[in-house]
C-alpha cells in the first residue's frame, strides 16, 4: 500500500472540518440535510450506487428524509423534555404541517471533537472521465473518507435542559457534480454514503 500524500492528508482534514460545520449548523437551524447524502446525487444514482446506509440509535432508516423527520420531531416542544428513544420513537407516523413548523433552537447539536481517516485515496466510482484525468490520486480530491464526531445534544433552550452525548460516524465520497463546478464550496464536495448515529 502506497503512503498517503501530504496533499491528501491536508485535504481530508479540511473536508472533514467543512462537512462537520455544514452538517450540524444545518441541523441546528432546521435546514434540510438530505442533499448531503448519495441518494440525492444524480451521478451516483445513474451509476447504480446503493442508497446511503443509515443507522440511527440502532434503527435502520430507508432514506435521509426519515432522519430529517426525526430531527424535526425532536424540535417539537412537547417532545423536547424527553430525549428521543430508539425503542419508542415512531418515525413513520410523523405529521407536522408547514404552518406549524416547530422552532429550530429547542434542540442543539454541539460537536466537540472529530477525526477523519482516508479509506481510499484513489476513489473513482462514477467519476467523470474528465475529472479522473484532471485530478490524480494525490490531488486530495478522489478520496473516500471516514469522519467520526463526538459531542453533546441539548433538548431545550436553557442550561438545565436534558442533555445527551452523541457519536456520529460517516463515510463520505466525492460529490462529482460539485467538484466539476469551478469555485464550488468545500462543504458540498463530499456526500454521505453511510452514517451510524448513537445518543446515550
Amino acid at each position: 500500500m502506497s503512503p498517503i500524500s501530504e496533499s491528501n492528508i491536508r485535504s481530508s482534514s479540511e473536508a472533514a472540518e467543512a462537512f462537520v460545520t455544514w452538517y450540524y449548523d444545518a441541523i441546528n437551524k432546521g435546514k434540510p440535510i438530505s442533499s448531503g447524502y448519495v441518494n440525492a446525487n444524480k451521478t451516483y444514482m445513474a451509476a447504480q450506487h446503493p442508497p446511503a446506509d443509515l443507522i440511527i440509535n440502532g434503527r435502520q432508516l430507508s432514506t435521509p428524509e426519515e432522519w430529517e423527520k426525526l430531527l424535526e420531531q425532536q424540535r417539537t416542544p412537547q417532545l423536547v423534555l424527553s430525549p428521543p428513544s430508539s425503542t419508542t420513537t415512531n418515525i413513520t407516523n410523523i405529521n407536522i404541517s408547514k404552518e406549524d413548523k416547530p422552532p429550530t433552537n429547542l434542540v442543539q447539536y454541539t460537536p466537540e471533537s472529530y477525526d477523519t481517516h482516508i479509506i481510499n485515496a484513489d476513489y473513482t466510482f462514477a467519476c467523470p472521465p474528465d475529472l479522473a484525468k484532471k485530478y490524480s490520486k494525490n490531488a486530495g480530491v478522489r478520496m473516500m473518507l471516514t469522519v467520526t464526531v463526538s459531542g453533546r445534544v441539548s433538548f431545550g433552550p436553557d442550561k438545565e435542559a436534558p442533555k445527551q452525548t452523541f457519536h456520529d460516524s460517516f463515510v463520505l465520497v466525492p460529490n462529482w457534480e460539485v467538484i466539476a463546478r469551478a469555485g464550488s464550496k468545500a462543504t458540498r464536495r463530499y456526500i454521505v454514503v453511510s452514517q451510524t448515529y448513537r445518543a446515550f
